[in-house]
């Protein structure tokens, strides 16, 4: 799938998922070829055989803690493929108080950063987005 298909169901679905507070669902990619390479070079982090996925959820958490952002995940592969670092960070789940492993991948402009938080499931080998904001 072209970068430019996968935008247009990225907007697709982010448009769904804030009309509907009901739909459940999602959209899975590959991550970039190069971007593994520079994540393993740079900064140890194997990312072989993964995959990112966003999921209605996560576009609805977005909107409601970040509302300006939200449509910066149409471009989440961009990001995905240009990042600036990528850091291991955890993150705690609500329901069962845990520490859950993430990366948060940056992505740098003039004068602003995009923070892009994915959870690292390593068992399932998927990069779930859990949230997306510029700073």
């Amino acid at each position: 799938m072209s970068s430019e298909e996968l935008e247009a169901e990225l907007l697709s679905l982010v448009e769904r998922s804030l009309a509907n507070k009901k739909l459940k669902e999602e959209i899975v990619f590959d991550i970039p070829p190069e971007t593994i390479k520079i994540a393993w070079r740079k900064y140890f982090i194997d990312l072989r055989n993964f995959t990112c996925k966003v999921h209605s959820d996560e576009i609805r958490h977005i909107k409601k803690e970040h509302p300006d952002d939200v449509y910066h995940i149409c471009k989440i592969h961009y990001y995905l493929a240009k990042f600036a670092s990528v850091e291991r960070s955890s993150t705690r789940d609500i329901k069962t108080g845990k520490d859950i492993p993430c990366l948060v991948f940056v992505k740098k402009f003039h004068d602003k950063k995009i923070q892009i938080v994915k959870l690292n499931l390593s068992r399932k080998k998927i990069l779930s987005l859990k949230t997306l904001f510029e700073k």
